[in-house]
């Protein structure tokens, strides 16, 4: 085994299923929940594995932090957090078709639950009138797979986006344009942003080094609860300093799946309202992240206590953290150590974030 530098850690297995770099395997990849990864869809990518490290157990303010923690690279495909194969069982994605010739779609079924995922080829090459259409029909293309099976619902969605904050034009970027498509997808599927507040689904959305825009949408047999946090104005009701068309997104979902309740928290970083807050200091940003977690655990689940009582953050076991600069992760999972004291796991992924003045975003799984 090798230790890291620096780190009171040991890396475990990679993709090949021991110590060293992985070979190329055939397909897009995600993540396995022990760091391994399981193939979408035929094709060849480099596969760069994900390092599993199993942090000793070590003492913090409220005992010992025992999460496993997955560091992965920029170079990995696009995939959905590890807690979502969990839910599949081991399902394998299947090529299905659409009737969009250029968009690629793959679907994987279980009993109430279905995951999407769609891939939209060229995108950098694209102008802005472009890409809102080929983004609005990739959203279409995920809902058209969930009028069958057994799962219709969309309650989570996953945007992996190509050079997010690349302009296209005056006063418009990527993303811009991306939340434009978004927008009219949902517009139709829905019904008009007066249906939003009681439909959309949670989402995150985080800039990649591909070519391809990816989408993944997790669907379950019912409808779930959309929750807002009191501190933020809902995303679909951004003022247009944020682009002609706002993001649409419920901040969390609370569904049934597998079973079991889950509240479904999508990326928080640190907004208040809609306007960015501590632009350019780390832990300022990740304190008001956290409060921000804490705020949609107690909206969602209701109860008695402040937004500031530590027993809202023990409601989480998985996190996926966000974050554009290396050097900042060390930092990032002391704080996360500090404040979180029942996960079982932390993926730790370097990706440009929707606002390039933000410096770390988390998502994640509670249990309600």
């Amino acid at each position: 085994m090798r230790r890291s530098q620096g780190s009171r850690s040991e890396l475990h297995a990679s993709a090949s299923g021991e110590d060293g770099p992985a070979t190329d395997m055939a397909g897009p990849v995600g993540i396995r929940p022990n760091g391994g990864l399981v193939p979408f869809s035929s094709g060849r990518v480099p596969a760069a594995a994900p390092l599993a490290v199993e942090f000793h157990p070590m003492a913090t303010a409220h005992g010992a932090f025992t999460a496993s923690i997955i560091e992965v690279p920029p170079t990995a495909a696009p995939a959905p957090p590890p807690w979502v194969f969990d839910l599949l069982v081991g399902t394998p994605f299947e090529e299905t078709s659409s009737r969009h010739q250029a968009i690629q779609v793959s679907v994987a079924r279980i009993k109430g639950l279905a995951a999407v995922r769609v891939l939209v080829p060229g995108v950098r090459a694209m102008d802005i009138l472009t890409l809102q259409q080929a983004v609005a029909d990739a959203y279409q293309s995920s809902f058209e797979q969930l009028r069958v099976g057994t799962a219709p619902w969309p309650v989570r969605f996953w945007a992996f986006i190509p050079g997010i904050h690349a302009v296209l034009s005056p006063g418009l970027d990527r993303y811009m344009a991306f939340n434009a498509g978004r927008f009219a997808a949902y517009s139709a599927w829905f019904g008009g942003r007066e249906a939003f507040s009681k439909s959309v689904p949670t989402a995150s959305a985080v800039g990649t080094w591909g070519e391809e825009v990816v989408l993944f949408c997790l669907a379950v047999e019912a409808p779930g609860t959309p929750t807002e946090n009191p501190n933020q104005v809902p995303a679909y009701c951004y003022s247009r300093k944020y682009g002609p068309l706002p993001p649409c997104f419920a901040r969390s979902t609370l569904v049934r799946a597998a079973g079991a309740p889950l509240l479904l928290v999508g990326g928080t970083a640190s907004i208040r309202g809609e306007d960015s807050m501590h632009v350019g200091h780390l832990e300022p940003q990740a304190e008001e992240t956290f409060r921000n977690l804490a705020a949609l655990v107690r909206s969602a689940l209701g109860g008695e206590g402040k937004e500031n009582d530590p027993d809202w953050l023990d409601r989480f076991r998985e996190l996926r953290v966000y974050h554009p600069h290396l050097a900042d992760r060390g930092q990032i999972l002391t704080l996360i150590q500090e404040r979180f004291r029942c996960l079982k796991r932390v993926e730790l992924i370097r990706a440009e974030l929707c606002r390039p003045e933000l410096l770390v975003e988390i998502e994640g799984l509670a249990g309600a």
